[in-house]
């Protein structure tokens, strides 16, 4: 099952970089600046990061049923939060 996909704006480097280090601690392993990624709980997510936009698309392709789309994009809110401050 996948979510649309939410592209999250005002992203740069600082931003991306702490976001990835947050991810890579929840069990998410980012290389590059795009790809596909698979974590905890059957999720898998593509993401692209376009550095001279500062934007993150992130396209949650597959995940276990129990988890809805929505948690999932308000955790990634979150965590975006976070690393703006």
């Amino acid at each position: 099952m996948a979510c649309d996909p939410v592209t999250f704006n005002n992203i740069d480097q600082p931003i991306f970089d702490a976001l990835k280090g947050k991810l890579q601690g929840l069990g998410y392993d980012l290389q590059g600046t795009s790809g596909t990624i698979k974590g905890p709980m059957s999720i898998v997510i593509d993401f692209d990061w376009n550095k001279d936009a500062a934007t993150l698309m992130i396209h949650v392709t597959e995940k276990n049923f129990l988890i809805p789309c929505g948690k999932i994009t308000s955790e990634l809110e979150k965590a975006i939060a976070a690393c703006r401050v």
